[in-house]
């Protein structure tokens, strides 16, 4: 086996994920009128990376050879891709949605730093404890609903960063304050998955008498132990030079008038709330 057969061979066309994407591009477009604009170029991105991460892959290997690979995909949907879906609503919409009293007081209480904090942080940390994972792994249904809660969370953390309404967001200093907290809780979780033991995870420990796991050991070099020190590498390293650009773009609002502005106007509307 190569590398290219290996990345052409590893697709599961799983149609709920392309039912479920597809419902959701099309129900964004529906909602902006079909306008494309650099909003739209957001969400369309965050839809596009949702579906390659589950169909390709990526998810192939995480779910059956690499708890690398598996990492990876949980840090795409819960760092990357919310924020992209985030940037690309348009406000109208949401102001309108949150009009409906259910819908405000539900976003009022969701969007309270402490709350989103523990509801996407206290998420991936439970994700991760070997009972729960392994359990995922083993079944179709805790693992969709595993996938699921974290881009629910991620989505729900991200949003008093990136949310299109500005005065709902939180000021760049106490939003930089809170990415930097998760950052902290993000590492400390990816460290303590690089020095974990290798028999956490059994999943990843067959024999090599299947082609894809002889191309894994042989080709790639991942032995157990070095396939999960690289899946804690990645929480800690990739995902957080993600969370460290979320707080620098966080922080360089203090710089925008228009973000001053929305501060101001949001300082009145917490006081009517």
């Amino acid at each position: 086996m190569t590398g290219a057969q290996l990345f052409w061979e590893a697709w599961d066309f799983e149609p709920t994920v392309i039912i479920g994407c597809t419902a959701l591009l099309l129900a964004y477009l529906w909602m902006v009128h079909f306008r494309m604009d650099r909003k739209a170029a957001f969400f369309i991105s965050g839809v596009a990376l949702m579906l390659l991460t589950l169909i390709g892959p990526l998810d192939f290997l995480g779910d059956n050879y690499l708890f690398s690979a598996h990492m990876l995909e949980h840090i795409l949907l819960y760092l990357a891709v919310p924020p992209l879906l985030l940037l690309g609503l348009p406000p109208a919409p949401v102001q309108a949605l949150l009009s409906v009293e259910v819908a405000a007081k539900a976003e009022r209480f969701l969007r309270r730093p402490a709350v989103a904090w523990l509801l996407a942080v206290g998420t991936l940390w439970l994700w991760h404890l070997p009972v729960l994972y392994n359990t995922a792994l083993n079944s179709e249904g805790i693992h969709a609903v595993q996938h699921l809660s974290m881009l629910i969370t991620g989505t729900i953390f991200w949003w008093p960063i990136f949310t299109p309404l500005p005065s709902h967001r939180l000021s760049p200093v106490v939003g930089a304050v809170y990415i930097f907290i998760a950052l902290s809780a993000n590492m400390i979780l990816g460290i303590l998955l690089t020095f974990a033991p290798v028999g956490y995870y059994p999943r990843y420990m067959r024999p090599t008498d299947d082609a894809v796991y002889r191309f894994v050991r042989t080709v790639w070099k991942l032995d157990p132990q070095s396939d999960l020190d690289l899946g804690g590498m990645f929480m800690w390293i990739v995902g957080g030079l993600l969370y460290f650009s979320a707080m620098l773009a966080a922080i360089s609002r203090l710089y925008s008038p228009e973000e001053r502005m929305a501060a101001h106007k949001g300082s009145g509307y917490a006081r009517q709330q």
